[in-house]
């Protein structure tokens, strides 16, 4: 984002400044969104949030690069710290996009997040329902494909625009739900977000991670695809690597999916009797 661009250290932001960036451009992505399209700002509020992040994703990937041919680190390393960051900035837009579905006055709260909460319906945390190992695993395995394929056309676009949108998803679930739970005699609403932050961010910490590593392994694919020849030893090194990132990638869904199915509902009732 240009507002924080004067504190970058060697012109790549750092983990506090992306998780800030991430925050603020979620909040005005809505406030934008909802003022210039009001019946559309569920969608333009995501847009706005992934073009505002497409400077430092650049520069993130810039660095990543610089670190492995000019500097010699070991791509696994880099590659690890690359993704890293990208989830501090998934995790300032989480933030950010809960923030705005906590405080949004309840006449608009439903024109905003339309396309977020409309597989929810009327859900209120206590009795929530996460569906079964099985199912989880195929629609995040179909999710983590979705993340690789729109990166290698759109490269760190791609990428941008699904960290905004999933950003955006949980974020606002969230948020409606803690606003349910407290309007329902439930605890107060920050209370309450944060005891479903407590049930919910094992399993959404692991698929983020998976999404966010497949996004980068179509990056690389599409950047490698494009400078080196197809016959060239250092493809078939980022081809490997590629390899070994979405093999990660189901991984996590996978232990993602068995902590969803198995362990999330027992930490639900927890923290809803608690």
């Amino acid at each position: 984002m240009v507002l924080l661009q004067r504190f970058y250290r060697e012109g790549v932001p750092n983990n506090r400044l992306l998780f800030v960036e991430g925050l603020f451009a979620a909040a005005i992505g809505v406030g934008f969104g909802t003022w210039l399209f009001p019946k559309e700002a569920s969608l333009v509020a995501v847009f706005l949030c992934a073009i505002s992040a497409e400077d430092s994703i650049e520069r993130l990937l810039g660095d990543n690069r610089k670190s492995i041919m000019d500097k010699g680190e070991a791509p696994r390393r880099a590659n690890l710290r690359l993704v890293h960051r990208v989830l501090w900035l998934f995790a300032g837009a989480f933030l950010g996009f809960s923030v705005m579905a906590m405080v949004v006055p309840d006449s608009l709260l439903g024109l905003i997040f339309n396309h977020q909460i409309e597989d929810y319906g009327d859900a209120h945390f206590p009795s929530l329902v996460l569906g079964n190992t099985g199912a989880l695993f195929v629609h995040n395995a179909y999710v983590v494909l979705f993340f690789f394929l729109i990166a290698v056309p759109f490269r760190h676009d791609g990428v941008v625009l699904a960290v905004a949108w999933n950003a955006s998803v949980w974020g606002a679930t969230f948020g409606v739900l803690a606003r349910r739970w407290a309007h329902a005699d439930g605890p107060g609403l920050v209370e309450g977000f944060l005891r479903i932050m407590s049930a919910c961010v094992g399993h959404m910490a692991l698929e983020a991670s998976a999404y966010v590593l497949a996004g980068m392994a179509g990056v690389f694919v599409s950047r490698g695809i494009m400078r080196y020849s197809l016959d060239s030893v250092v493809l078939s090194s980022i081809l490997r690597t590629v390899c070994v990132m979405l093999a990660c990638s189901l991984a996590l869904v996978a232990f993602g999916a068995i902590w969803e199915g198995h362990l999330a509902p027992h930490l639900v009732q927890f923290f809803s009797d608690v």
